[in-house]
């Protein structure tokens, strides 16, 4: 029997360790001779493997999801949906593509982020002071890197930059501030937990036609703190800015994060040359309007420099 290990599963391996492609591979020749070698998850036609990582060299433990049989597969068919890492990953110095990040490159990028986010800051501190309350305090290095381990992807050193800025918008009313919606920040948790459901709803949807969520993405803002039906991400590979909704609708942007926030920022400082919607308030908040229901509009002030 054949076991089928997508492309974007393939890509995912590479990116857990070195060692991981082979023990993946040795796992999918195990499941080949006994495709119930792993325990029934609970959906049916769904199984997990565990991998120890001590047998392999450069190789976390692992726990491998995998359909075989109806109604996920054709009859006598496996698929490996899912590759998750249980442990750290191994130390690693060099990119996915074999060479090491210019750190002068990744300096700049760093502080072209903590430019834009300062004058944001320093914006919303003097005239939106309850938006800059709402803003949690930054995240730690290894709460960036336990993150990225979890996901199995590299954190793009933009979006790294501005978590060690701030984590996330707290969970109140009007706290979030992007335009033109008025998008909150996402705490790390909320994350974690956006980029593993958009994962597992393409791995029960896996074909050439429903390509939905690639691993590099991650989400950082969303339509509220509790509301993550719609959002922003980073391509980790590339650094664009795309957008995803409720429906099957992701589209992607000539935009990286640091020409968003630099945007943001050009957008408050200078109204008069905003388009779209314009920057306002409502009781110390920002409030990107006219707003669309009457209650708001009435209390809403443009900003006007």
């Amino acid at each position: 029997m054949t076991v089928d290990i997508p492309d974007h599963i393939r890509d995912l391996c590479a990116r857990l360790g070195d060692g991981v492609p082979y023990a993946v591979k040795v796992l999918a020749r195990q499941l080949a001779d006994d495709p119930r070698l792993g325990k029934r998850t609970g959906r049916l036609g769904l199984y997990a493997a565990t991998i120890d990582g001590d047998t392999f060299d450069d190789c976390p433990p692992l726990t491998v999801r995998y359909a075989y049989g109806p109604p996920l597969t054709a009859e006598g068919q496996l698929q490996i949906r899912d590759v998750e890492a249980t442990g750290p990953l191994p130390a690693t110095s060099d990119t996915d593509d074999g060479q090491a990040p210019d750190p002068r490159l990744e300096q700049i990028a760093a502080r072209q982020v903590t430019e834009a986010w300062q004058r944001i800051t320093s914006w919303l501190e003097q005239n939106a002071p309850a938006s800059l309350e709402a803003l949690l305090p930054a995240a730690s290095e290894q709460d960036i890197d336990a993150l990225a381990q979890q996901l199995g992807v590299r954190v793009p050193v933009e979006l790294r930059a501005l978590w060690l800025l701030c984590a996330g918008n707290q969970d109140i009313p009007g706290a979030g501030f992007f335009p033109d919606h008025g998008w909150a920040l996402m705490p790390l948790d909320s994350v974690r937990a956006v980029y593993q459901r958009q994962s597992r709803w393409q791995q029960d949807h896996d074909d050439e036609e429903s390509w939905m969520w690639k691993p590099s993405w991650i989400p950082f803002c969303s339509w509220s703190v509790t509301d993550t039906s719609y959002g922003l991400f980073v391509d980790a590979e590339t650094g664009e800015v795309g957008h995803w909704d409720d429906t099957a609708v992701r589209t992607v942007e000539d935009k990286s994060l640091t020409m968003l926030l630099e945007e943001i920022a050009d957008r408050l400082e200078n109204p008069q040359l905003s388009l779209g919607c314009k920057p306002g308030l409502i009781g110390g908040r920002l409030v990107w309007g006219p707003p669309s229901d009457e209650g708001s509009a009435i209390l809403w002030q443009p900003f006007t420099g």
